[in-house]
């Protein structure tokens, strides 16, 4: 069963890994290179690509994160546990409520935000240099999804290293 446990673990951890390091990644290196180095509209394209190329991988994540979660919790034995309210319980509750709210952004960002302003700027023309006003709203907003992802993110590892610390 330590076997099992441990590699159960280790999923769960490089899932996380993999998914957060992608978001930093892609906030902290590539877009920040990208706005110094092509047009608004050339880097919303590219960086759809590099979005659609990376959705399978996270959706993977997620659903390992979710599977290995479940069997983490079950196998700790804090369910049947006399301390069943206490700060560990209190941790983990804020925990799966934070990855929950990044579970759903990170679907509304994919799946409904990231087509609408894809489809937006396949509408505009070839030559197109500048956002149009409404384009670049739908990017602002998706830059703020963004961001809260990104910090939801660093919360759930904050969240991880306490329940590790027992707090």
């Amino acid at each position: 069963m330590e076997i099992l446990s441990l590699f159960i673990r280790w999923l769960h951890i490089t899932a996380a890994v993999t998914w957060i390091g992608g978001n930093l990644t892609m906030s902290m290196v590539i877009v920040p290179y990208f706005k110094r180095t092509v047009s608004p509209v050339q880097r919303i394209k590219l960086l759809t690509q590099i979005g659609k190329g990376f959705e399978p991988i996270v959706w993977g994540c997620v659903l390992i994160l979710i599977f290995s979660g479940l069997f983490n919790i079950f196998a700790s034995g804090v369910l049947g546990s006399p301390n069943l309210i206490g700060p560990f319980m209190r941790t983990l509750g804020i925990k799966l409520i934070l990855v929950l709210i990044l579970i759903v952004l990170t679907g509304i960002h994919a799946f409904i935000m990231g087509p609408r302003l894809s489809q937006a700027v396949d509408a505009l023309e070839p030559n197109t240099e500048a956002l149009p006003e409404h384009v670049d709203k739908m990017r602002a907003q998706m830059a703020l999804v963004s961001s809260i992802i990104g910090v939801l993110s660093l919360l759930v590892v904050l969240a991880a290293a306490a329940l590790r610390l027992g707090i």
